[in-house]
């Protein structure tokens, strides 16, 4: 049996399209601003094929209020706090529009008979594209072991959402190299002010 299902985006995706609205030194960033950078992401990321795909800001205000969705999920997970009712109609107003799943006879060279799985989209390209985005969302907020491992940075000027894999689950920054280095420079610096040194003194020190 030929199995020729397109593969389906894991969390990691899901997270980088919340993620497209971020903080940059707490300044906030839209990386989906038009509906053109929108529609380029969904093909980049996703597979859409955006052949057919109106430019319009219909187009743009459903692919943002889907993302607020998933964010605002995220973040009541991770702050044990009640969802706004919204979000979880948004989402599953997204999953209704996931693919079907067929089985369709085919005939393989030489004559032999068989069949072949495929997938039928129930809405347009753009709904089946945050279809996909929602699953691996909805399977990871429906399962208590892994919403104990969901994260937003700690640092107040990121605020990246991301999945904690770490053995130890203590996970704080998106990226140690960035948000942690500076946090160990900001508490050094604190270490500094109060003990009346140099700021910039012995800044290796700082952990």
């Amino acid at each position: 049996m030929t199995n020729t299902t397109s593969s389906r985006p894991n969390l990691e995706t899901t997270l980088d399209f919340i993620n497209t609205f971020d903080l940059e030194r707490g300044h906030p960033i839209d990386h989906l601003d038009s509906t053109r950078a929108a529609i380029d992401w969904l093909h980049g990321n996703v597979g859409m094929d955006p052949a057919g795909v109106a430019e319009s800001a219909a187009v743009l205000a459903r692919v943002v209020r889907v993302r607020a969705a998933f964010r605002d999920l995220w973040d009541a997970a991770v702050e044990d706090r009640q969802v706004d009712e919204w979000a979880i109609r948004e989402l599953n107003s997204v999953l209704s529009h996931r693919s079907v799943l067929e089985l369709r006879p085919s005939r393989e060279s030489g004559g032999a008979s068989g069949y072949q799985l495929a997938q039928r989209a129930v809405g347009d390209p753009v709904d089946d594209a945050l279809a996909r985005l929602a699953e691996p969302l909805a399977l990871t907020l429906g399962s208590d072991e892994a919403l104990n491992r969901l994260r937003t940075c700690a640092d107040d000027a990121c605020r990246y959402v991301f999945f904690d894999g770490s053995r130890t689950h203590q996970r704080r920054w998106c990226d140690m190299a960035s948000c942690g280095n500076r946090a160990k420079a900001a508490r050094h610096r604190a270490r500094a002010r109060g003990s009346g040194q140099s700021p910039g003194a012995d800044a290796q020190t700082a952990g």
